[in-house]
Order: structure tokens, then C-alpha cells, then sequence
């Protein structure tokens, strides 16, 4: 049986006649009723009643009617499915992102993207960068917005996201609050909070150095995962802390955000993906990521 098989019987069946349906087929009648023969011979029963003025379905041929119309259907949903694949207008995407991500344009290409294609499954959460990165190697994440300094993306593309310098959060009252801008140097003896070094070790080790070339050793009295306790723990008077910039568009009640002369790596946000990856999906997640991109 092949599917030219089950369209000729449609044809007949919704026709009730040989010749309309040949004519609307675009092939002789012959053929046709050879067609219609070879199926009822497949399926080992009679389909329609013939006779020299008209032909019926039989109530098989009813039945088979019915199941061929769903069946028909699945197909064309299929094929609609199939290019909308093609285009990446549907499927499903699984995106993890760093914390820090959530206080940049991250959250505005989500809200986007989500409008833009509700039919691809978008699935985010949070995590580190090296878990990212673990998953999309093992073939369980589609992409990341990750924090990539020092870290091996070997197999992966990765496109920058967001670039912007660091500043310094401090409690409100403290002795650099208001001020327009300080250096690394003007922070020797003030406690402070960092991110755990197993987070980015390479990043952590590399902003230590640089306030060590300002003759600055960082006293680090508590440390904090994500930017959001960071700036709650510097609310509470636990010490300063360098965040991104663009702290001050969120910043808590009670934390000012300081100008901090540079001398740090930068602080930055890529969106990675892996190689094999590269699908109409992911084309669609990088257009509209395109669209929110701060390289400041």
C-alpha cells in the first residue's frame, strides 16, 4: 500500500464516481480503478459497490473513509509541523544562564523570544557556568549565557553578549558613598564579599592579582553566590563588593553603586552554544539575543 493508493480512494470515495474523481486527480480512469482494486485486494475486502449507474461505499469502505480522513490529517499536520521545524518556528530549546545574567537584558530577550515563536518549548535555569558548559558537552543543554573567562570551550561557539565594567557596591553611610569614582587602591582595609572561588577560579584569581599590582590584599569577610545576596549582604553593612555596572538599575534600598576605575578583566556575558548545534532554533534565540546585546 502506498500513500497514492489511500489519496485515489479518498478521491472515489468523496466523488461517488470513477470519472469525477479521475478528472480531479489529473489521470485517466483506468489507472484509477486499478489503484482502487489493488487496495481492496490488500486489505481483502470491498470498499465500494459498482454497478453501471452509481457507486456506494460499503460499510467497510464507510469505515475506512474515516480512518484514512484522520490519518490523511496526522500527515498534513505533519508536514506543516516538519517546516515550521525547518524554520524554526517550533521544537524546543533548553538555556541555562549565570545569575549576574539576570540583572542585564537577559530577562527582555526571554520575554521576546517567548512572544515572538510561542510554539518552541523554552525551557531556562539557572546555573554556573562550568555546569553549563558540562551539560552542553554532554548533549543536555541547547545554550548558555554564561561567564566564560579562563574557561575551556573547546566544541563550542560562543557570541558576546555583554561587556561592561565593574563598580563598586557600598552600604549607605560608608565612607566611599557618593563618591563619583574610586581605584583598587582605595579600598586597602575594607572588608569585603566575593563570590566563591570554585565559581570562576580563573576570573577570582585574576581579579585578586590585579588588586595586588594596586598593593591591595582584599580582606574577604563573607562570600555570596549570586549578585542579588551580594547586594542584600552589602545592604546589611557585611562590607563592599564589586558587581556589574549595571547593579545601579536594581540596586537595593540602602546600597549606592560607585564609578570603579578599571584595572579588573572584564566583566562579561556570552552566549554559548554547541558546535553541532547550530539548528534553526537556536538561529532564532541568536536573532532576537542580536537585538538586546550591551557591549559597553
Amino acid at each position: 500500500m502506498e500513500l497514492r493508493h489511500l489519496k485515489y480512494f479518498m478521491a472515489v470515495a468523496e466523488e461517488l464516481h470513477f470519472g469525477r474523481a479521475a478528472r480531479r486527480l489529473h489521470v485517466s480512469q483506468p489507472p484509477l480503478s486499478r489503484q482502487v482494486r489493488q487496495l481492496e485486494e490488500e486489505l481483502g475486502v470491498e470498499l465500494f459497490e459498482r454497478n453501471s449507474r452509481r457507486v456506494e461505499l460499503t460499510a467497510a469502505g464507510r469505515y475506512y473513509m474515516a480512518e484514512v480522513n484522520k490519518a490523511m490529517a496526522v500527515l498534513d499536520e505533519a508536514g506543516r509541523t516538519v517546516r515550521s521545524v525547518a524554520a524554526g518556528e517550533e521544537g524546543a530549546l533548553k538555556v541555562g544562564f549565570v545569575g549576574p545574567a539576570s540583572l542585564s537584558r537577559f530577562p527582555e530577550v526571554v520575554r521576546e523570544f517567548r512572544r515572538r515563536f510561542p510554539n518552541i518549548r523554552l525551557t531556562i535555569r539557572a546555573m554556573s557556568t562550568y555546569h553549563q558548559l558540562d551539560l552542553m558537552n554532554r548533549g543536555r543543554l541547547d545554550a548558555g549565557f554564561s561567564r566564560l573567562f579562563g574557561h575551556d570551550t573547546h566544541g563550542l561557539n560562543a557570541k558576546l553578549f555583554l561587556r561592561e565594567p565593574y563598580a563598586l557596591a557600598v552600604p549607605e553611610g560608608h565612607r566611599l558613598h557618593g563618591r563619583t569614582g574610586v581605584s583598587l587602591s582605595d579600598l586597602h582595609g575594607e572588608d569585603m564579599i566575593f563570590y566563591p572561588r570554585h565559581y570562576q577560579p580563573k576570573l577570582h584569581d585574576a581579579i585578586i592579582a590585579a588588586f595586588e599590582r594596586a598593593g591591595v590584599t582584599p580582606d574577604i569577610v563573607q562570600e555570596a553566590n549570586t549578585e542579588q545576596s551580594t547586594l542584600a549582604l552589602v545592604a546589611a553593612g557585611m562590607g563592599v563588593a564589586l558587581v556589574p555596572a549595571s547593579s545601579a538599575n536594581g540596586c537595593l534600598r540602602g546600597v549606592g553603586i560607585v564609578s570603579l576605575e578599571q584595572g579588573l578583566p572584564p566583566w562579561e556575558v556570552s552566549i554559548v552554544w554547541p558546535e553541532h548545534g547550530h539548528g534553526p532554533v537556536m538561529e532564532r534565540l541568536l536573532e532576537v539575543a542580536s537585538e538586546f546585546t550591551q557591549i559597553a
